[in-house]
């Protein structure tokens, strides 16, 4: 363990407190005192001052870093040496890391991918310059919501970056590197590229989804478990879209050919399969025009609880949705009040005298059926009173203009009708009136 320095001075840098230790150095919060500037100061471990080759890998990271000009990456302030201490001063991020967030349960997925998403750039544009930055964890991706209307993001501590496919381990052949995150190939010691780091960021994709990383237990379970184990389906943990677990799939090829090119492609497809809006089911067909008397029509696509169905039924509340059913909307041609909708009756058997209504509205038909009767009824009445007196009579005084057709024997052979009158024997036509 490395002696704490809090509240010594280290060059023109006062030490104040802790912030984090890991296997190599020890991070500090620390104020420039020539600027009044608060930074955070990286100085090696103690009882890796005397070791060449840690000193130079963290002469690397001071390169590597100060190398970098990205957005997503922790600004380079300084880099020293005072006493024989290594430090190098960065900014220092007001705000937590992703572990911290996820130790309060797995992320949102739009926030998740907010966040990956700075990382996956940051981190590419780390490949464009031939590097890989090799410890790719949840710890290592610092986020604020103090530098922009949204949360921003940087990814830090560049100790294992290499330039080229080799170098990631020491010159004894140990690992460097958080086994959680790690790679296969990393693992194994085998040439590494961008898709090392892809690897990584398909597993903190995993535990900002999941709360917890693809695989767990003690150290040797889970370095066989990135060696000879597929990755564990991550719609088991959390209610997500099966294609998610595809894009995880992918993303933790043993293989690194068979992973995404690159990391905005993961995170690109993870958004796709997450966040892209469901295709919607195919309208209900129509309703043939011999519906049967009573049977309600379709009623429009999603009746508002996810589903489809006959406008009238209601389903009743989703699974776990803990609200009460709404109620349904009336079809088309129904009136109804927005506090009492209107529900449709069941059909009529065929025979019976009760009439289709709706609750509501069914009394407003009686009016028209009745006036349509007495209508009907003034027709026929009508017509009924024309044909009677439009036959003519025969005591009615001949007109001289209207000819006469002979319509049966001559007077004097005129027969008898069985009401004891005579038959006429001719009939007046009378021509259409021109008016």
């Amino acid at each position: 363990m490395s002696e704490d320095l809090t509240g010594r001075r280290l060059g023109h840098y006062r030490i104040d407190g802790v912030l984090g230790k890991g296997g190599m150095s020890v991070m500090y919060r620390a104020t420039d005192v020539r600027l009044g500037r608060k930074v955070a100061l990286k100085v090696i471990a103690e009882h890796l001052t005397e070791d060449p080759e840690f000193r130079e890998r963290f002469v690397d990271e001071a390169r590597n870093t100060s190398a970098i000009d990205h957005a997503n990456v922790v600004p380079l302030y300084d880099f020293g040496e005072v006493d024989g201490l290594l430090y190098i001063a960065m900014r220092l991020v007001d705000g937590s890391d992703l572990a911290s967030l996820i130790k309060g349960g797995p992320l949102a997925p739009a926030r998740a991918l907010t966040l990956l998403g700075q990382v996956a750039e940051a981190l590419d544009n780390l490949h464009e310059r031939g590097l890989v930055h090799l410890d790719v964890k949840p710890a290592n991706v610092l986020v604020t919501s103090r530098e922009s209307a949204g949360e921003h993001v940087y990814v830090a501590d560049f100790g294992l970056t290499r330039r080229g496919a080799t170098g990631h381990r020491t010159r004894g052949g140990d690992f460097l590197g958080s086994p959680t995150y790690a790679a296969p190939e990393h693992l194994r010691g085998e040439p590494v590229d961008g898709r090392t780091d892809a690897y990584s960021l398909a597993c903190v994709l995993f535990a900002c989804l999941a709360g917890r990383p693809p695989f767990q237990g003690q150290v040797p379970e889970v370095i066989q478990g990135h060696l000879n184990r597929e990755p564990p389906r991550l719609t088991e943990f959390v209610a997500l879209p099966p294609a998610v677990d595809d894009v995880i799939r992918r993303g933790m090829a043993k293989n690194s050919k068979a992973r995404y090119a690159d990391c905005r492609e993961l995170i690109a497809a993870a958004r796709q399969a997450l966040l892209a809006p469901a295709r919607m089911p195919a309208a209900a067909p129509a309703a043939p025009a011999n519906r049967a008397p009573g049977v309600a029509p379709p009623g429009p696509a999603g009746n508002g609880h996810g589903g489809f169905g006959p406008v009238g039924h209601n389903p009743g509340p989703l699974p776990n949705s803990g609200t009460p059913p709404r109620p349904m909307a009336a079809p088309a041609g129904l009136h109804s009040s927005s506090a009492d909708p209107v529900r449709l009756r069941p059909p009529v058997p065929i025979g019976s005298s009760t009439a289709f209504t709706a609750d509501k509205s069914g009394n407003r038909w009686v009016a028209p059926v009745l006036v349509g009767l007495v209508a009907i009824g003034l027709i026929v009445a009508a017509i009924l009173l024309f044909t009677s007196s439009g036959g003519g009579s025969t005591n009615e005084q001949q007109d001289p203009s209207v000819p006469n057709v002979q319509v049966g024997p001559t007077e004097t052979g005129a027969q008898p009708t069985t009401s004891g009158g005579r038959l006429p024997t001719s009939l007046p036509i009378r021509p259409q009136s021109s008016r």
